[in-house]
């Protein structure tokens, strides 16, 4: 049986509204770089990408809902004179849990912590260039490395703050 509490959880913080806020606040474009990759520092690394359709659902706890947000690198990874293109497709899942404040005039989201598992990703790279990048830069662990210091830094900047704060009216309804 579903408390009054758990309903109001569901209402409030739903997977539309997940959708709708981690969308505006990643947009449908992206951009990350230069940043140093590979053993030492070899490389330098630049990334533009585009998001795809967001999607969520409800997880198994009241007010808990999984985002899947895919998105479409395209990654320039600098060694030396040489520029090694890289395309990497990945899926990122984000956590959320929406708990009543102890004051009970708002509902806070909570941001699961990131890690490796959350990001679904497939990588391509051409040429000796990207044989070299993929065997000894571990390119796969570098790009989820700094996916993950992406989306971690961008969840929580004072906007995202504020939009994992839901304040509720008197009948216990979300305001506008």
């Amino acid at each position: 049986m579903t408390s009054e509490r758990d309903a109001l959880l569901s209402a409030v913080a739903s997977p539309e509204r997940a959708v709708r806020d981690i969308g505006d606040l990643i947009g449908d474009r992206l951009a990350f770089g230069p940043v140093t990759a590979g053993p030492g520092g070899m490389a330098t690394a630049q990334a533009t990408g585009v998001v795809g359709r967001l999607r969520a659902r409800r997880g198994t706890r009241p007010g808990s809902t999984e985002v899947h947000v895919p998105v479409q690198l395209d990654i320039a990874v600098q060694m030396g004179s040489r520029n090694v293109p890289v395309e990497a497709r990945m899926t990122v899942r984000i956590g959320l849990e929406a708990c009543l404040a102890p004051e009970e005039d708002h509902v806070l989201v909570e941001v699961d912590e990131l890690g490796p598992g959350d990001i679904a990703l497939e990588t391509h790279t051409r040429g000796v260039g990207g044989v070299f990048v993929r065997r000894l830069g571990n390119l796969d662990a570098e790009i989820r490395h700094h996916v993950i210091g992406y989306v971690t830094e961008l969840l929580e900047t004072p906007e995202a703050r504020e939009l994992r704060r839901i304040p509720l009216d008197e009948e216990g309804e979300e305001t506008a």
